[in-house]
């Protein structure tokens, strides 16, 4: 019975081997520190950088990336935004205008984390830097992994005022197993992947630290800063200096000073075409 027992085990397991040699998908990365990827999901066709308190003048390309990241953590996996819907694939910029921005996706999250061996089913831990509609496009795909939620921004999400297009997107989270955090959250619990707490932009809005071995500490700022100029030229959003935007930047930038970590700042252009992205890593 039990030399039964162990071939069909062998049997699932070369199965399950041979399956995943037929769809050409890589093994899953297997890590003993943490990696981090730079995901594409999308580009944001936009025109009007005088909306976040600089010119055509400060910005070398008014347009602005969308990447989702994703965190290999040897306890697990972190999925950091979701981008713009995977829908959008391949169809014109005409029909995808919300307001007065196009959005342009020719490759779909599901596939960048296909190309690196990850599903769906493997990430651990989904967390959203906020709930605009270019950062919860997928979200609904990963319902099965475990939501970090900030209560202020799951009371946006699903509350009378939430937004009726973007909610379908993430409608599943509402069954999601849910972990309501506060303030800074240590994800894995040894300082190396952390959600800093920086509302502003929206109530539950959260940055993202990843402490890596060779590139040091980066903080991923979600859209606590939308352009590089809005940094170096101290500029914010009209209607954010008011919020607590201002509290939220300073407190990054001492957050910054005392780790020695970087800014990434996922929609800025400049940034974004001399990232590392997937299947490339950071490590």
């Amino acid at each position: 019975m039990l030399r039964r027992i162990v071939l069909a085990v062998l049997g699932v397991a070369v199965c399950g081997a041979a399956s995943m040699a037929q769809t050409g998908m890589p093994p899953a990365p297997k890590v003993s520190d943490v990696r981090l990827y730079v995901l594409d999901c999308g580009i944001i066709i936009s025109h009007q950088p005088e909306r976040f308190g600089v010119t055509d003048a400060d910005v070398p390309d008014p347009n602005f990336s969308d990447p989702c990241f994703l965190v290999v953590h040897p306890k697990g996996m972190l999925l950091y935004d979701t981008g713009l819907i995977d829908a959008q694939v391949g169809r014109p910029i005409y029909e995808n205008k919300l307001g007065y921005e196009g959005q342009l996706k020719t490759v779909t999250l599901k596939g960048e984390l296909a190309n690196i061996g990850v599903t769906p089913a493997m990430i651990t831990y989904l967390a959203i830097s906020h709930s605009h509609w270019d950062h919860v496009g997928n979200a609904n795909d990963y319902a099965g992994s475990t939501w970090l939620a900030r209560k202020a921004e799951r009371d946006v999400m699903f509350g009378p005022n939430a937004n009726a297009t973007a909610r379908n997107w993430y409608s599943a989270l509402a069954q999601s197993k849910t972990q309501y955090i506060e303030g800074d959250h240590d994800v894995f619990g040894d300082g190396k992947v952390v959600l800093l707490s920086t509302p502003g932009h929206t109530p539950g809005h959260q940055s993202l630290y990843v402490k890596l071995a060779r590139t040091g500490g980066v903080v991923v700022s979600g859209d606590l800063y939308h352009y590089t100029a809005e940094k170096t030229l101290g500029r914010m959003p009209q209607r954010e200096q008011s919020l607590e935007t201002p509290a939220s930047r300073k407190k990054v930038d001492a957050f910054m000073v005392r780790t020695g970590a970087q800014l990434w700042i996922g929609h800025a252009i400049d940034w974004y075409q001399n990232a590392v992205k997937a299947p490339g890593w950071y490590d």
